[in-house]
């Protein structure tokens, strides 16, 4: 038996309904499913769940946290406001005390600055690719290694990553780079584009409990260059993708490897995705990205698959989730 009686799901109600328009747009009978879904896992657990939206002002969500005696947050919310979204809820449930699954205001605020990320990553040996921090009126190295990719300094739902953001040469990374400013005005990052094979690890737990998912490799079929934000909402994580990837022992290792010591140098707490590129001609896998707050869309994120293939059917993936955060709170 749990200790809780009372959970909160926390979403982004708007944010929510307006992403699964765009997961589902073959597929409209599963809207809605991945909530529902959510709630049946967590009230068959004998606990009383709680819809609680966050798509208000914060003041009003602290009051309501209070009054509804919320014991513990189911957090789905990766959008509230500004660069650090997905960082300003767990600041909050941390000052009011009311444990939470995910991980604190600090994590989730660095798995979004793409620029600190880098740093931290290379600062304990994880090779990312070569990038520079652009901002307006900067002159560009003069010994570029082309492609290359515009990407805003903080990665957010809003900043989505196409092909309209590569550029092969000077001219044209000039034109992307006078346009990006004007619409955002933030610094840009400015990365190399490496060709290989992209790789998702899923990686959940805490403490001497922490178990690394079956990899997943995506855009395999190569129509794009790369896995654009496009891409991934019309087919997600389960079309054109393959999980376990046909990819040798030894590098499976080496990415596992990889990814447990970013999930456990940053101290991410119960769960996590992690996005490398895999490149024949480097020979090496190159980080790029983390998802500390993975999205749970039923039948299309990432996460939700790697535990389907690891042997979890989603509300038992859900269970889980939670009872990997409660138990974290004993230790």
């Amino acid at each position: 038996m749990i200790g809780v009686k009372r959970i909160g799901l926390m979403w982004s109600k708007s944010f929510f309904e307006e992403r699964e328009e765009l997961c589902y747009q073959l597929k409209p009978n599963f809207k809605g499913k991945s909530l529902n879904l959510i709630r049946e896992a967590l009230s068959e657990m004998s606990v009383e769940v709680l819809l609680l939206d966050v798509d208000c002002p914060l003041e009003e969500v602290i009051k309501r946290l209070k009054k509804e005696k919320i014991e513990f947050a189911f957090n789905l919310s990766v959008s509230v406001a500004g660069a650090y979204s997905q960082s300003v809820l767990p600041a909050i449930l941390d000052a009011l005390r009311i444990p939470y699954l995910g991980s604190n205001a600090i994590v989730q605020a660095l798995s979004l600055d793409r620029v600190l990320l880098k740093l931290a990553l290379r600062g304990i040996g994880v090779p990312t690719p070569s990038y520079f921090l652009w901002s307006k009126g900067m002159e560009i190295p003069e010994n570029l290694d082309f492609p290359v990719i515009v990407k805003p300094r903080f990665r957010t739902p809003d900043s989505p990553v196409s092909l309209a953001c590569v550029s092969t040469g000077r001219e044209e990374l000039l034109e992307k780079l006078a346009r990006c400013s004007q619409e955002g005005g933030e610094k840009l990052l400015v990365e190399r584009l490496v060709d290989g094979r992209e790789m998702v690890v899923g990686v959940w737990g805490n403490g001497s409990h922490i178990q690394v998912l079956p990899l997943l490799e995506v855009n395999l079929g190569k129509t794009e260059l790369i896995f654009t934000s496009e891409i991934k909402w019309r087919k997600g994580y389960v079309e054109d993708a393959l999980c376990p990837p046909n990819l040798s022992a030894e590098f499976v290792a080496l990415i596992e490897k990889m990814a447990l010591k970013i999930y456990q140098e940053l101290d991410i707490r119960d769960f996590a995705t992690f996005h490398f590129i895999f490149s024949e001609k480097e020979e090496i896998p190159l980080f790029f990205e983390v998802n500390s707050l993975p999205t749970l869309y039923f039948k299309h994120s990432a996460f939700p698959r790697m535990c389907e293939v690891a042997g979890w059917e989603y509300k038992s993936m859900i269970q889980k989730l939670f009872q990997i955060a409660y138990e974290r709170l004993g230790q």
